[in-house]
C-alpha cells in the first residue's frame, strides 16, 4: 500500500471509530412477504442506465462508472473484468442468478435469455434495458423454466445474501443441463479476517451486517455444498487482495 493510501486509510479509520457510520440501519423492503426482509443490494440505480467504461485494448473491462457510487464502481472493476473474460466461454442458454437491476450485466453482455431475482423492483428496472428475454422472479423460475433447459447459470455476488441458500443452489443444479457451467463470485472469510486486519473485530461485523452478508463460506464449505447437488468445482480464483480492499 502507498504511503499516501496508507495515510488516507488512517485517516478514514479514525473517522470510522468517531461516527459509527455503518452502526445506521441500511434500507430493507418487505415485498418478497410479510415474513421476510430482503435488502437492496441489487439496486444500484433505479434508471435503466448502462455504466460508462474504461476498457483495455482486449476489451477487459478496467473501470466502471456507476453515477451513484463511486465505491460501487471500483468494487465492481475487478468482477466485471473476471466475468468478462469467461464470458467469452459462455454457452447459450444463459441465465443470469440474482439479476438486481441489470446495470452489471448491461455492461458485459448484449443479449442474455433469462434472468431471476426476488426483488421485482430490480426486475422492472432490468427489463428496461431489453437485455433479457425472459425475466423471472424466483418462484416463477420454479414454476416456469423447465429442468435441464440452461448451458450456463452465472451469479456474481449474489449467494452470500441468499434467505435459503440451498434452495437457490438447488434450483441451479434443476435448470442446467447436463454438463452445463455455473459461474459465481462470492466474498469468502478472508473478506472478514481483512476487514478486522485492517481496522478491527467490529468493523468486520459492522460491514458485513450492513452488506448483509448471510452466507461466508469458505472454498472447502462450497465445494461440499455444491456436490451435494451433483455440481463438481472445476476451478476456484481468489481476488481481492488486502491492498485492494
Amino acid at each position: 500500500m502507498s504511503f499516501i493510501a496508507s495515510a488516507a486509510f488512517s485517516f478514514f479509520k479514525i473517522g470510522y471509530k468517531l461516527s459509527g457510520v455503518l452502526r445506521r440501519e441500511k434500507p430493507i423492503s418487505s415485498s418478497v412477504s410479510d415474513s421476510m426482509d430482503m435488502d437492496l443490494t441489487g439496486r444500484i440505480t433505479m434508471r435503466s442506465e448502462v455504466p460508462e467504461t474504461i476498457q483495455d485494448a482486449n476489451r477487459g473491462i478496467v473501470l466502471p462508472y456507476f453515477r451513484s457510487s463511486l465505491a460501487h464502481s471500483f468494487w465492481r472493476a475487478q468482477e466485471m473484468s473476471l466475468f468478462r473474460r469467461a464470458s467469452a466461454s459462455f454457452e447459450r442458454p444463459i441465465l443470469d442468478f440474482g439479476c438486481g437491476d441489470g446495470s452489471f450485466s448491461s455492461s458485459i453482455f448484449d443479449s442474455i435469455e433469462y434472468c431471476v431475482d426476488i426483488d421485482e423492483e430490480a426486475l422492472l428496472v432490468a427489463k428496461e434495458y431489453e437485455l433479457y428475454d425472459r425475466l423471472f422472479t424466483f418462484k416463477q423460475l420454479q414454476v416456469e423454466l423447465p429442468s435441464a433447459s440452461v448451458s450456463t447459470v452465472f451469479s456474481c455476488s449474489v449467494l452470500e445474501h441468499a434467505m435459503d441458500l440451498c434452495s437457490c443452489i438447488g434450483e441451479i443444479a434443476r435448470i442446467l443441463k447436463p454438463g452445463g457451467r455455473f459461474h459465481i463470485s462470492v466474498p469468502s472469510p478472508t473478506f472478514t479476517k481483512q476487514m478486522t486486519t485492517l481496522i478491527d473485530e467490529s468493523f468486520a461485523d459492522a460491514v458485513n451486517r450492513f452488506m448483509f452478508h448471510r452466507n461466508l463460506l469458505s472454498d472447502t464449505e462450497w465445494q461440499k455444498l455444491l456436490e451435494e447437488y451433483s455440481l463438481q468445482t472445476k476451478q476456484i480464483n481468489c481476488f481481492q487482495p488486502i491492498d485492494f480492499t
